[in-house]
């Protein structure tokens, strides 16, 4: 069976730009739709001044502007003759979001980079890779 729906996460690393290579050159010899997706990661309220939000707000609007350009960039960038590209931003738990993602839009192939930003989060909490390939019902390709 073809694929016809992938699914890339993106992150602007120089790993996440190599997922979005690999998964454009088998969307387009499938001749699937690729839908390429920022996740914004949710950020836990600081404390008693997260109501007042105005510092959140600023760098979540900054944080989807990043977003915004970079999907951007990469839509250029894999653009080619009979390959059908769909851009998305989504805010939460990138791993988790992006199964979720998966799931919903019936995706037969979920691409990501093994690893991307987030050093010290990544020691601390694992990489999205891991837990997208745990938590995911889709196959799930980790480019190197």
């Amino acid at each position: 069976m073809a694929a016809k729906r992938i699914v890339v996460g993106i992150d602007g690393s120089d790993e996440s730009s190599l997922a979005l290579q690999k998964a454009a050159d088998i969307a387009h010899a499938m001749h699937a739709e690729l839908k390429i997706v920022y996740v914004v990661p949710r950020h836990p309220p600081p404390g008693p001044a997260a109501y007042a939000l105005s510092d959140e707000e600023r760098r979540d609007l900054g944080e989807h502007d990043h977003a915004a350009a970079l999907l951007a960039q990469a839509e250029r960038t894999c653009r080619r003759p009979g390959l059908d590209v769909i851009t998305e931003t989504e805010t939460g738990a990138v791993a988790e979001t992006l199964a979720d993602l998966a799931d919903e839009g019936r995706a037969d192939l979920v691409v990501v980079g093994h690893r991307g930003h987030g050093a010290v989060r990544r020691a601390l909490l694992g990489s999205v890779a891991d837990r997208l390939m745990q938590i995911c019902t889709r196959p799930v390709l980790v480019v190197r």
